[in-house]
């Protein structure tokens, strides 16, 4: 009986969504991960079992395989000699590493911003560069707009409120116009509404939400300004209706301003007195993605002076919040329970496209030939 081939091995980049591939491709992987995994898409998708069938079986050679997770360059340095196929969220691939792994035939971008990659260098490798376009960025980008309608419709804080009663609870003076002269459009008299037409969204990071974000805010007819660490080249940003604005003329210029970047050393605090202060009066604030980036006492402060126009968030400084959380007391302020990535489906297709990327482009013929 011949000898049974090595597994494929994958390096996979440990994010927490593409963990989810370490189970995908590895039967043994950890059962508490595996465990972990079923938890997360029971609210959508009660069992996972035949998902993972249908996905595996696009796998073809590829499955089962050895996956490495890897969580720094380092690690993935270390691990690249050995990888038939990487894929990465943002560990850099250049031609270092590409030199450092012989046998690798494919890097796989979960998400379309190839930043991180050397894409010249893995042209001049022959080397595969696959991407996807990450169904859960547009469902987050749609939560955007869906705080933001929230606040400038004041949607939330007048739900349910019909009756002159209670809109007069609110503070508003409802009073039916003369219908036979005017239209009866907004008799409730509820002040401060506006609309996205007009306004000039500022994006604070223009990465996979970022550029879901900008085309959908030029369709409404928002002026799109972004910043960045990095500038874009223009071929990236024209098409998106994106142009790049200093940090502190973004704060200035923006009547919203949209945080999509990640939680990190350099981001924490990144909002704060300074930057409230230098907001236009009125601004909308929008975060989803993690919220220890704006400095919590100056938020409510911002809130409390009335500087601040309103805030929507969708990730909160403990999860689950605290019951006497604040924020919540604030009628300019919309707080969802971190539920922008919506439908698990959309980040279950992602992952299956992944899947089909790699074994579309990293065939293993001794795999395939292998009888025992």
């Amino acid at each position: 009986m011949p000898t049974p081939p090595a597994l494929p091995i994958i390096v996979i980049e440990d994010d927490k969504i593409l963990r989810a591939l370490q189970v995908i491709f590895d039967p043994t992987t950890d059962p508490e991960r595996q465990a972990g995994l079923q938890d997360y898409f029971a609210v959508d998708v009660p069992d996972i079992s035949d998902w993972l069938a249908e996905v595996r079986a696009t796998a073809g050679a590829l499955y089962p395989a050895d996956v490495r997770m890897v969580g720094d360059q380092a690690a993935l340095h270390a691990a690249l000699p050995d990888a038939d196929a990487v894929v990465v969220e943002g560990l850099k691939i250049g031609a270092d590493e590409l030199a450092a792994a012989p046998k690798l035939r494919m890097v796989q971008k979960f998400g379309i911003d190839t930043r991180n990659i050397d894409l010249a260098a893995c042209a001049a490798a022959n080397m595969q560069v696959g991407t996807v376009r990450r169904r859960t960025s547009g469902a987050v980008c749609e939560q955007v707009f869906a705080l933001l309608f929230a606040l400038t419709r004041k949607i939330c804080l007048t739900d349910g409120h019909l009756d002159m009663d209670s809109l007069t609870g609110l503070g508003f003076k409802p009073k039916m116009y003369d219908t036979r002269h005017v239209s009866g459009a907004n008799w409730a008299r509820v002040t401060g509404l506006r609309t996205l037409e007009g306004m000039t969204l500022g994006l604070i990071g223009l990465g996979e939400i970022g550029r879901e974000l900008a085309p959908r805010a030029a369709a409404f007819g928002m002026k799109v300004l972004y910043n960045q660490r990095t500038r874009l080249p223009d071929d990236i940003t024209a098409p998106l209706g994106a142009t790049y604005a200093p940090f502190d003329e973004i704060l200035e210029q923006s009547d919203t301003i949209s945080l999509q970047v990640p939680l990190n050393a350099s981001t924490e605090g990144l909002i704060g007195a300074r930057e409230f202060a230098l907001m236009k009066p009125g601004a909308y604030l929008i975060n989803i993605s993690r919220a220890p980036i704006v400095d919590r006492a100056a938020l409510i402060q911002a809130l409390e002076s009335g500087h601040l126009g309103g805030a929507g968030f969708d990730v909160h400084y403990t999860e689950p919040g605290d019951p006497d959380e604040p924020l919540k007391h604030f009628p300019n302020v919309v707080l969802t329970p971190h539920t922008a990535p919506a439908n698990r489906q959309r980040g279950m297709d992602d992952l299956a496209e992944v899947v089909t990327s790699l074994a579309g482009c990293v065939a293993i013929p001794w795999r395939a030939s292998f009888h025992p």
